[in-house]
């Protein structure tokens, strides 16, 4: 089955708006690394804005998207270069495995898909609506997602818009899979339900789609690398770069004015009937965050582009990058210090018009690494779109009200463990995510149906909490009694409820009473080797370093890892953990390649806890705290990313450790109410009569 709903597709006609060209031509296109050996390297790059830049390594190389005048005009200047794929379309049209892009979305697909969400989830998301026409007549197709999505509410608003470039094919799949992610866990997930409650999210999956239809055209199967959108440039020339052509510092750095470039930055400023499009829905709603999604580089880009310089929000702008990247591991940062300088941009335009509209916190996220390129493998499709599940999320959370909590801290009255039979107290952190509003008087309640600990106070008060501001209950922390008969190691969840001004929202916590269980140890000992794990790539064992003898685990035994790799090592089974402990050493690139601890809880999407890249010459242990997973059936894999140049030793791991509560050690159910009935009136002193309840694990009642 190509998609969820797939059924209803069959439903929809699909209509093209032009008939395709009857005898297309694809360009031939290269991957090519040029390296930085020298100031005039960096000069002759900035001296030709046409090269279409995919990727930048600052001071050691390039990677361009080549044709061949590009590759004549590298060996005219006498520049070092290395072609690392002859043929890009080729190369990318080999990983689909079916006519009309294989797994992923044609426009016309496209366009049924926003259809067949609408008739599945009426609820959240809205009939598409038009914002006007490409310069070859179809349609610029935009969404709402929200409840009582068919009503522009008063409710804070964020965009999200892809593929203004058309061979970026995950940019367009992304704001597919996203707004279908949050229908399908409306009313199941609270912080969904939440979001979509008191939020309103729009959608643009494709702002150049000529440019898509056109790759159709030379590429049916995928793989296509056109990239522009498809103006009549007069002499067999086509195409403007849209994301060159928003008037806020147009036609400065990075945008060429060779109308036969990649990068031609238009006629004029803001020429292009898709970009005019944009500006007239930005500029006629008060969106607060915006993400305009390309790929690739797993990169989290915010203004400026056109300069190193910073904008008066650039703290705002640091912190929020901070956020977005610490589960997916991107980097984030304006354009010329992560690529190069870019003029023209939706980002900056979005947030830098401000004479136009108000102020938008607009960013760009990369999706993907170099091994991913423009168009990924199938298998990638899935795993990429679910590392960028959190920055969106996070979007939608800080335009306006709303509150987390975290940093689970649980301890007897003496500060130590708290055991079976104590007294203690439990407390967290409050965090305002929002960076536009303040909470005053925010006000929390505690609950848990566990019936072995009593929350003697459950309400709390937090007399004020400023945007990206957090509050420590450590200072004021809840009492609680643990009853003697509570098992070791037990794990008791807990809700807390914020009362938010638009209304509650609950979240979920978790903390372990008593000393946790032994749930999972290897040191790659012994004849079972790497049998409790899922190897990909050339991880194994190795006698050449450990920490406990004779062996550990790495990602390249017999030598350097290679480039622009994505290689794992899977625990092929779950667990109920607490708390991950392992030993380490490393030698990775530097800011470029890093190794990932992973988590998936119950089956869902992988995201990253911790990464490092650098050196570390010797052994040190690591401890990874999972609280935050409570109850939560767990998968954990160590996973090496590297990009398009220099390898180095690699990753060794060794003595993993996973404590928890363990998936047998079940909490009692709550006992059956006997007397008085539901219901009944009482008089001033009621006795409550309950049927006792028996520990599932056979400790007696």
């Amino acid at each position: 089955m190509r998609h969820s709903v797939i059924s209803v597709l069959l439903l929809t006609t699909v209509v093209l708006a032009v008939a395709l060209p009857a005898a297309a031509q694809a360009e031939s296109h290269a991957l090519v690394e040029m390296y930085i050996d020298s100031p005039a390297d960096t000069a002759f790059i900035q001296a030709h804005p046409g090269l279409d830049i995919a990727a930048a390594k600052p001071g050691h190389s390039v990677q361009l998207v080549a044709t061949a005048d590009h590759i004549d005009l590298l060996e005219r200047e006498g520049r070092r270069y290395r072609i690392l794929i002859d043929d890009l379309e080729a190369h990318y049209g080999a990983r689909l495995r079916d006519v009309g892009f294989g797994i992923y979305h044609t426009y016309s697909e496209a366009v049924a898909f926003i259809d067949s969400l609408r008739l599945l989830y009426p609820e959240v998301i809205s009939e598409k609506w038009s914002l006007g026409w490409s310069h070859e007549g179809r349609d610029l197709w935009c969404f709402r997602v929200s409840a009582n999505p068919d009503v522009d509410e008063d409710e804070p608003e964020i965009l999200l818009d892809g593929m203004h470039h058309a061979r970026e094919i995950m940019a367009s799949e992304f704001c597919l899979m996203f707004p279908e992610y949050l229908a399908q866990n409306y009313g199941s997930d609270p912080e969904v339900t939440w979001l979509l409650d008191n939020r309103e999210l729009y959608v643009v999956p494709i702002v150049n789609p000529d440019g898509v239809v056109y790759n159709e055209s030379i590429a049916p199967n995928g793989g296509g690398m056109w990239r522009k959108n498809r103006r009549n440039n007069g002499g067999g020339v086509y195409g403007v770069d849209p994301n060159r052509n928003y008037p806020y510092h147009w036609g400065e750095a990075g945008a060429s004015p060779d109308p036969d470039s990649d990068t031609y930055r238009g006629p004029s400023a803001g020429s292009e009937p898709e970009v005019q499009a944009m500006m007239a829905l930005i500029n006629a709603h008060q969106f607060i965050t915006h993400q305009t999604v390309h790929t690739h580089g797993n990169l989290t880009l915010f203004p400026w582009g056109y300069t190193t310089g910073h904008t008066p929000d650039h703290d705002i702008f640091v912190h929020m990058g901070d956020v977005m990247t610490m589960y997916n591991g991107y980097a984030p940062g304006q354009t010329p210090d992560l690529l190069y300088p870019v003029s023209g941009v939706t980002s900056d335009w979005s947030y830098g018009a401000q004479d136009e509209h108000d102020k938008v916190f607009s960013f760009s996220n990369e999706l993907g690494g170099y091994s991913d390129g423009f168009w990924p493998p199938e298998s990638r499709r899935q795993p990429l779109f679910e590392e960028n599940i959190w920055p969106m999320t996070y979007l939608m959370q800080v335009v306006g009200s709303y509150a987390t909590a975290s940093d689970v801290l649980v301890q007897d009255e003496e500060g130590g463990q708290l055991d079976p039979g104590e007294s203690g107290w439990l407390s967290f952190v409050v965090a305002n995510p929002s960076v536009v509003a303040d909470l005053d008087g925010l006000q929390l309640t505690l609950s848990s149906d566990d019936p072995y600990v009593q929350l003697t106070e459950a309400q709390r008060t937090i007399p004020g909490l400023p945007a990206m501001g957090s509050y420590d209950l450590a200072s004021d922390p809840f009492p609680l009694v643990v009853d003697g008969a509570c098992p070791e190691g037990h794990l008791v969840n807990v809700t807390v409820t914020m009362h938010l001004p638009e209304g509650d929202l609950y979240i979920p916590l978790g903390f372990m009473i008593g000393a946790p269980d032994l749930v999972f140890f290897d040191d790659f000992e012994g004849p079972g080797g790497t049998d409790a794990w899922q190897l990909t790539g050339n991880w194994g064992l190795t006698t050449a370093s450990s920490h406990s003898p004779d062996h550990s685990l790495t990602d390249s035994p017999s030598g350097e890892y290679p480039d622009q790799s994505s290689t794992s090592a899977t625990l092929v089974e779950s667990y109920h953990a607490t708390s991950l402990t392992f030993w380490h050493r490393y030698d990775i690139e530097s800011g470029w390649d890093y190794g990932r601890v992973q988590v998936s809880a119950d089956g869902g999407p992988w995201t990253t806890v911790v990464s490092y890249s650098g050196y570390q010459s010797s052994w040190s242990e690591e401890e990874v705290d999972l609280a935050s997973y409570a109850g939560q059936a767990l998968r954990i894999r160590f996973l090496l990313e590297t990009d398009y140049s220099v390898t180095e030793d690699g990753w060794y791991i060794d003595d993993v450790t996973l404590v928890g509560a363990g998936s047998a050690n079940e909490a009692p159910a709550a006992p059956l109410l006997v007397a008085p009935a539901d219901g009944a009136q009482v008089g001033s002193s009621p006795i409550l009569t309950v049927a006792n309840s028996n520990d599932p694990d056979g400790s007696g009642p």
